[in-house]
């Protein structure tokens, strides 16, 4: 491979991993497999975030490779899988993404339990998540900006 082609392979691989244009706005993925309120979420939510929606655990893990999450809107029970499953991976890491979950199971202590910052039982109105995720991501970026500066 000339040292053209090469360069131009490597610039492709670097493209497919990060967008060329980075959005200002944080980055929020919803996780639902109810098309209804991940266009109400998506919609409410655009003005202020840039929202990348899925509707599987596998979609929410592609995304995970092309992204970096400020925070995750996650319903744990999403076509049968389990959305915890993808709290749980995520809740370790260092200076971990603000989580919620969204379910129209009321199990708030074991959402809480498994990391979740909130737990928000639907029907819920898209204000009301959006006033959420504002005070929790605000939250977070106040805390990381103190430690780190």
């Amino acid at each position: 491979m000339t040292g053209h082609m090469r360069a131009f392979s490597e610039i492709l691989s670097l493209s497919e991993r990060e967008p060329l244009v980075q959005d200002p706005k944080p980055v929020v993925l919803v996780l639902d497999d109810d098309v209804m309120a991940l266009e109400l979420y998506s919609r409410e939510l655009g003005g202020d975030y840039q929202v990348i929606t899925c509707q599987s655990l596998e979609d929410a893990h592609h995304s995970m490779q092309t992204h970096r999450f400020d925070a995750f809107i996650i319903e744990p029970l999403t076509n049968g899988e389990d959305g915890g499953d993808l709290l749980r991976e995520i809740h370790p890491t260092p200076d971990p993404p603000a989580l919620i979950l969204c379910s129209v199971i009321d199990d708030r202590k074991l959402g809480l339990d498994q990391g979740a910052d909130a737990f928000v039982v639907k029907p819920v109105l898209p204000t009301t998540l959006h006033r959420l995720i504002d005070q929790i991501v605000t939250k977070r970026n106040s805390y990381q900006t103190s430690k780190n500066g």
